[in-house]
């Protein structure tokens, strides 16, 4: 049976970790990584932090690294059933990750658990530290916030309740966005959203428990739900999807604001799906008629095999043959990049193979690639180098490239997709390709409805 009674304390070896997996989560993992507001954090202060869950042990990271200067390190809860092997059991104990359990996930006879996760979570907020937690109990493939279940409120009123009442708790709200849940170098937001207490559910606790924990998850919710991108309606989801795709890159320029900076682009693919939300509930002639050309110019996407991405680009044959050339000379750092990395970065996907949750696969990856399967390959590569040469700076060397030779294949990876797109792109012009010419088409009069839609 694993112990949580210390789950709270970190040693050197925790620590050492920590700074270890964030250089590679803020630095190497993703292209960029954002956290907004961190000024907001309550210092000195007990912290019940909540979020939206989108994308497995990935989410906590995110949140891990937020809070990293000048804070105590989160302890989470997970739902139980990830804890049912010894060794990730163990594992994620280490990293301060405590189990709460679910009739769906381990059944009735282990619910007694949860008032010794939940007990030792409130002494840990009444010690100043902070228990992480995802309201929704679980996460899915896309931008969309689900109800919240009110395990962190009856966490936070019995953290209230044994200080008498007298401890302020803080619920800090934070959000994630993600510009992609798979894969490497994508783009990743953290807000740190206003911390408020909830004195104001006290006395309604003290005479109905269970309806002060949803009053305040309920608040919770609606105080997160603006903080994220959010699209409601599930059954258009692939609308919406395109259409902020296709719009937020003109809506940050129209706002006069840099497209480079990412949150800019979030924030305007907020905008878009609330102007989209009006729109349906003031119009809904014109919200109908402007989701099924959206569908239409995604299966017209899919027929062509081009992304929004090579549409939105105005066809310069100069630039088109430059970027061909420019392919071709990063090509030999690719194979570089490639050769030396080949093992380390796909060995993973032999162990996601088996995880059905497809959104635990970022998680997976992340953690067998950085703490198994690069380590191991690299030091075992320039080891050799070592050996060959005898020379142990040509080896030191060659072992500091190899991190920076992944980033270069992935990104030359991505330049020779976008590449070979263009050149079926430049065959459908030259050809006049009709599904081509409505694609065009489609995308010019979506933006022009958007133009009237979308309020700047």
């Amino acid at each position: 049976m694993i112990s949580f009674e210390n789950v709270d304390k970190s040693g050197i070896k925790y620590l050492l970790l920590n700074r270890y997996v964030q250089i590679v989560h803020n630095f190497i993992f993703y292209k960029k990584y954002y956290v907004l507001h961190r000024n907001r954090i309550p210092k000195n202060a007990p912290i019940v932090l909540i979020c939206n869950h989108q994308n497995g042990l990935s989410d906590a990271l995110g949140l891990i690294f937020a809070l990293n200067k000048g804070r105590k390190t989160p302890v989470f809860i997970a739902r139980a059933d990830i804890f049912k092997k010894d060794i990730i059991g163990k594992l994620l104990r280490f990293i301060r990750i405590m189990p709460a359990y679910r009739v769906v996930d381990t059944g009735k006879e282990n619910l007694g658990e949860n008032t010794k996760i939940f007990n030792k979570s409130a002494r840990i907020l009444l010690n100043n530290g902070i228990v992480g937690l995802f309201p929704e109990a679980g996460h899915e493939d896309c931008h969309h916030l689900s109800t919240f279940k009110k395990g962190f409120a009856r966490i936070a009123f019995q953290a209230a309740e044994m200080s008498n009442f007298e401890t302020p708790i803080h619920i800090l709200p934070c959000s994630n966005h993600y510009s992609d849940y798979f894969g490497f170098q994508n783009k990743l937001i953290i807000t740190i959203g206003e911390p408020f207490t909830f004195e104001e559910f006290y006395d309604i606790y003290k005479q109905h428990p269970e309806r002060a924990q949803k009053l305040l998850a309920d608040k919770a919710r609606t105080v997160i739900k603006p903080m994220m991108l959010d699209i409601e309606d599930k059954n258009l989801y692939e609308e919406y999807d395109i259409i902020r795709t296709i719009y937020a890159k003109i809506l940050v320029k129209k706002q006069g604001k840099k497209v480079s900076y990412y949150p800019n682009i979030f924030e305007a693919e907020k905008t878009i799906v609330s102007s989209l939300n009006n729109l349906k509930n003031n119009d809904e002639e014109n919200y109908t008629s402007l989701m099924i050309s959206a569908d239409r110019y995604t299966r017209l996407l899919d027929k062509i095999h081009l992304n929004d991405i090579i549409l939105a680009d105005k066809f310069n044959f100069i630039i088109f043959i430059l970027r061909f050339f420019i392919a071709i000379m990063i090509s030999p750092f690719m194979i570089y990049g490639f050769v030396n990395n080949f093992i380390a970065y796909y060995v993973s996907h032999l162990f996601t193979r088996k995880i059905k949750d497809q959104m635990l696969h970022a998680s997976f990856h992340f953690a067998i690639c950085t703490l198994v399967t690069f380590p191991v390959c690299y030091i075992a590569a320039s080891v050799t180098v070592w050996c060959i040469t005898g020379i142990w700076w040509i080896a030191l060397l060659y072992f500091i490239s190899l991190p920076i030779s992944l980033i270069i294949y992935l990104e030359s990876k991505e330049l020779w997709q976008k590449q070979l797109q263009r050149f079926r792109r430049f065959k459908y012009w030259i050809e006049g390709f009709y599904l081509y010419r409505e694609a065009c088409e489609l995308r010019k009069l979506l933006i022009e409805k958007l133009d009237k839609i979308v309020d700047l």
